[in-house]
């Protein structure tokens, strides 16, 4: 599995990390936005994730979908990010982690 993480603001101000992925196993690509404390214990609150996302789910192939994603959540991410997913999902990369400043 690949992850690509970075953490920013959302349009209203709310810290979130966003970690877009490739799961070779299951082959396909990921997207988890996070909130740091947001949760009821203090823990992360997760404002979105792929698997509640009947369009997206483990079926999707596209890691562009995820632009018009964090678009609506106000979001935005370096487009790095996109392009080494793709190259991630392309070359079936495993065991990858990369933090984006």
């Amino acid at each position: 599995m690949s992850q690509h993480r970075y953490s920013t603001k959302s349009k209203d101000g709310k810290e979130v990390t966003v970690i877009l992925g490739y799961d070779r196993p299951l082959d396909y690509v990921f997207c988890t936005v996070t909130q740091e404390g947001a949760g009821t214990t203090g823990g992360e609150e997760i404002l979105y994730s792929n698997l509640s996302d009947d369009e997206a789910g483990t079926d999707l192939q596209d890691v562009d979908f995820y632009r018009s994603v964090l678009k609506e959540l106000g979001i935005s991410v370096p487009d790095a990010m996109f392009d080494e997913v793709t190259t991630d999902q392309l070359e079936r990369a495993g065991n990858r982690t990369v933090v984006y400043e």
